[in-house]
């Protein structure tokens, strides 16, 4: 008898040109080249038959458009398998390429402006990818995804060659290991289609913004087929330029086939400079201040590289089970140096509100420069197989993964924390082409190598007919060793610290009640630990016997459809802790961590995501956090406990709606804010304890024509009324989020 072999559905026709499908319909069984559009995001039907070739393929559910066609989807990859959302028992939001495109998002950042619950924080060394979700830290050592593998490094990520971003909330180190408090943001790369397909856009805008973009696939023989995006960006931005490149190859072959390989390389070389930060005034964020006027110095400058290579091979055996293997590797480069323009004096008077104007000075310091270097190896292999036992329905996950990371870290010679007086200029002259002969010198701080090593497994059983039960475990071991040089009064002291955690544990329990096709809900509950070195730098409190922060995360919520399954609905009550948060305590100051601290927020959040009718689809976000706050801490700063967590705001909301006005104009719209946000939770009598940015909701409107079924043109103006607000917040400054930009597009899908 011949081996069974599984193989996609072959295509029969190219895709139409974006915004086709508004008028087609879901309901029923699709044709066989429909099925090829369910692309990357989406689970075909396999039949198998005893001959070595296919038989007929009977489709036996509406298959999913490729995430470029559509805002919904009902498909996630984020729990290490392909898996349908409603069996997740954890809140997720998906942004698909689709909003992408049309909102105009070009990088992660921008994207996550339109998930809720999210903020950004602002920094010394002036990162811009310090992300808050729920209020807790998403640090970019483990909380940050690439096809379900972390992405450790701190770079300028591009959204070219992604197909989607999933947002998972709620602790997660079950799935994935250290860190996962508030939850873990993955990015889901392009893979190669087994069609031919070819879209080619040019985008120009105000600030002499031009953007081109390539997404080109080849169908390669039967099974096979190639895939390459590139980016190329370059424009004025008011003063903070934009300057970068990105490419990214895929090669499958095998594809549907009993053994599926898959190897690609990715390259993103930024040269910016980046936005100037800015004083609070009066403790308020300034918002009286133009968004476009730029505060920096032509000594400014954010570069960085960031290359990996990766290859998977999925085998498929013939009792509907997979054994997944996935191998990354890459290096990151990354050096900064930015400016925090500080208020001077109007005519000897301390500047205020009242006073500020045209003539007010602002003095530039440059923010402590940095460079860094970082390189990691990450392998995993999951297998997944449906089974059953007992008289119950199992669908099984298990897997380990391993990694072994390097960083290196360089600092302004001198003494830490330098900072240089770049010249001042006036609120009324930004982007007054300052020049100065300062540039900054580097010298090595510290460096860490890491390795960790995790075993999972998790079991989703069907134990009635509407209800299932999921239950999962993780063991994990993380070691590290930094090292640091310490500079004294011309002196060198090298300086070295271990850290081992040998046995770490993890877990994940969920009930799920599905009374129907359209309706699931679900009560989980999940842990989370964070190891005493979250991004593995030297401090003198890093001792092997601080055992690891413990979070958990409780949600009770529920996931339904509507209009035959074109719309949509999420709702999640949650409510995460982190219950022995490290602190440092007066009588151990520079000696050891304590775990004696204690935060938490509660609240809700709601999304509604698909199309409500032929002309109308809609994505929307909403949480509410009403409770976030600091339960315990260390006698240090004993007086902030009770105080709301920063970076917390009550309210956070994004919407995005689109209209099919005739067959070829599509017109879309969206705002997205948040409440009141804060800094930090200050102490008392400190000047960060008042600092705060005042709410906002900044509104974004697209048009689309289709001249034929593959040209078309759009027009994006973002920030419509160039709203000054605060965006990333530290207690010393803010960065105010991007001006008003209005941005045409011509492009070609064929």
């Amino acid at each position: 008898m011949a081996k069974k072999h599984h193989r996609r559905a072959q295509p029969v026709a190219r895709a139409a040109a974006p915004v086709a499908t508004a008028h087609t319909s879901d309901k029923g069984l699709l044709p066989l080249g429909a099925l090829m559009l369910a692309a990357s995001v989406s689970s075909w039907a396999q039949t198998a038959t005893p001959e070595a070739t296919m038989g007929t393929v009977t489709v036996k559910e509406a298959a999913e458009v490729q995430s470029k066609d559509t805002l919904q989807t009902k498909k996630s990859s984020i729990g290490k398998s392909t898996q349908d959302i409603r069996d997740i028992p954890q809140s997720l939001t998906v942004m698909t390429e689709r909003l992408m495109d049309e909102a105009k998002l070009d990088t992660l950042k921008q994207a996550l402006h339109y998930t809720s619950g999210i903020t950004f924080a602002a920094t010394e060394n002036g990162t811009d990818q310090d992300i808050r979700l729920r209020g807790f830290p998403v640090a970019t050592v483990g909380d940050l995804m690439i096809d379900g593998m972390k992405d450790p490094s701190q770079y300028e990520r591009d959204t070219f060659n992604y197909d989607r971003i999933e947002v998972l909330r709620g602790s997660a180190s079950m799935l994935f290991g250290r860190g996962s408090t508030g939850g873990v943001v993955n990015q889901v790369n392009k893979k190669p289609l087994l069609l031919d397909q070819y879209e080619l856009e040019a985008t120009y805008g105000t600030d002499n913004v031009l953007r081109t973009t390539a997404d080109l696939n080849k169908h390669l023989g039967e099974n096979a087929a190639f895939r390459l995006n590139l980016m190329r960006t370059k424009g004025d931005n008011h003063g903070a330029k934009i300057d970068k490149y990105g490419i990214a190859p895929t090669v499958s072959w095998g594809v549907g086939t009993r053994n599926e390989f898959s190897v690609g390389l990715f390259h993103l070389d930024t040269d910016n400079v980046p936005q100037a930060n800015l004083r609070y005034l009066q403790g308020s964020a300034p918002t009286l201040i133009n968004p476009k006027n730029f505060y920096g110095t032509q000594s400014d400058y954010l570069r960085g590289k960031a290359t990996y290579g990766m290859a998977s091979w999925i085998h498929r055996f013939d009792n509907d089970s997979e054994l997944t293997t996935q191998l990354r590797a890459g290096k990151f480069d990354r050096s900064q140096w930015g400016t925090t323009a500080g208020y001077g004096t109007t005519g000897g008077v301390a500047t205020t509100w009242a006073n500020l104007n045209g003539s007010t000075i602002l003095t530039s310091a440059g923010l402590s420069p940095r460079a860094d270097t970082h390189e990691g190896v990450y392998a995993q292999t999951n297998y997944t197989a449906k089974a059953n036992w007992g008289g119950m329905k199992h669908e099984l996950m298990a897997g380990i993964d391993a990694s072994q990371e390097k960083a290196f870290f360089n600092v302004a010679l001198g003494q830490p924390g330098t900072n240089y007086n770049k010249g001042n200029t006036t609120v009324g002259t930004p982007d007054d082409g300052r020049t100065t002969a300062i540039s900054p010198s580097y010298r090595y701080d510290q460096n860490y190598s890491s390795s960790s090593v995790g075993a999972y497994v998790q079991d989703l059983v069907q134990i009635a007919p509407h209800w299932k039960l999921l239950g999962g475990l993780r063991w994990d071991r993380v070691s590290s060793t930094p090292e640091r040089d310490l500079y004294t009064n011309g002196v060198i002291t090298h300086e070295t610290t271990r850290l081992r955690y040998n046995s770490l544990w993890s877990q994940r329990v969920g009930v799920l009640f599905q009374p129907s096709e359209t309706a699931s809900y679900h009560f989980s509950y999940s842990t989370s630990f964070n190891t005493s070195a979250d991004t593995y730098r030297f401090t003198t409190q890093q001792t092997a016997n601080t055992d690891a922060e413990k979070s958990r995360n409780f949600e009770l919520g529920a996931k339904l459809d509507w209009l035959d399954g074109n719309l949509s609905t999420r709702a999640a009550i949650f409510r995460t802790e982190k219950y022995n948060e490290r602190t440092t305590d007066a009588d151990f100051a520079g000696t050891a961590y304590l775990l004696n601290g204690k935060r938490h927020a509660s609240g809700l959040e709601l999304d509604v995501v698909g199309r409500i009718n032929p002309q109308w689809d809609i994505y929307a976000s909403y949480t509410w956090i009403p409770v976030a706050t600091i339960d315990k801490t260390g006698s240090a700063a004993a007086n902030t406990v009770g105080q709301r967590v920063g970076l917390t705001p009550k309210h956070s909301a994004s919407v995005w709606l689109g209209y099919q006005a005739t067959p070829k104009l599509r017109v879309a719209g969206g705002v997205r804010g948040v409440s009141e946000n804060r800094p930090v939770a200050g102490t008392t009598g400190a000047a960060s304890a008042t600092a705060y940015a005042q709410g906002y909701v900044a509104m974004d409107l697209m048009a689309q024509y289709n001249f034929t079924e593959s040209v078309y043109a759009k027009l994006n103006i973002n920030n419509v009324a160039n709203r000054s607000y605060g965006d990333q917040l530290y207690p010393g400054f803010v960065t105010l989020g991007e001006p008003r930009n209005i941005r045409l597009t011509v492009g070609t899908r064929f």
